[in-house]
């Protein structure tokens, strides 16, 4: 029997998308430099093989790299992708906690940058860096 629970400290996103909706539910925890997004595995994020797909992955490393970004300017950042480097390291199965965290690098007046990690289960299983465009505000 695979795991359910959230782990304490989490609660789900405040901020989604379509895309997060179905994939989701996402949650968040912390702030600032300790900010961290969380997803539990299940089947819907599994290929045939039974491991959670790459790119469940890249989009919770996108997302998470994004907001570190976003979130450490008052007010908060607009942002848009403009690379994302990834090194899958180990695959999570379903039943696993995805736990994304990172650090900012840099935040310019048009570019920002952030690395970061995710482990499942503690494992680490991906490393990413972002670039993002800063973009006025809509």
């Amino acid at each position: 029997m695979t795991s359910t629970a959230i782990p304490e400290g989490f609660a789900p996103s405040l901020r989604s998308s379509n895309l997060l909706d179905l994939i989701g539910p996402i949650h968040e925890a912390g702030s600032g430099a300790e900010y961290r997004l969380g997803l539990r595995v299940d089947d819907r994020h599994c290929n045939n093989k039974g491991f959670c797909h790459g790119a469940v992955l890249a989009m919770l490393a996108d997302v998470h790299l994004g907001r570190l970004c976003a979130l450490s300017r008052d007010p908060r950042l607009n942002l848009v992708t403009t690379n994302l480097t990834l090194n899958y390291l180990a695959a999570a199965r379903a039943g696993e906690w995805l736990e994304a965290t990172g650090v900012v690098d840099r935040v310019g007046r048009s570019v920002a940058q952030s690395t970061g990690l995710i482990r499942a289960d503690g494992r680490p299983v991906l490393r990413a860096t972002g670039t993002f465009q800063v973009i006025a505000a809509p």
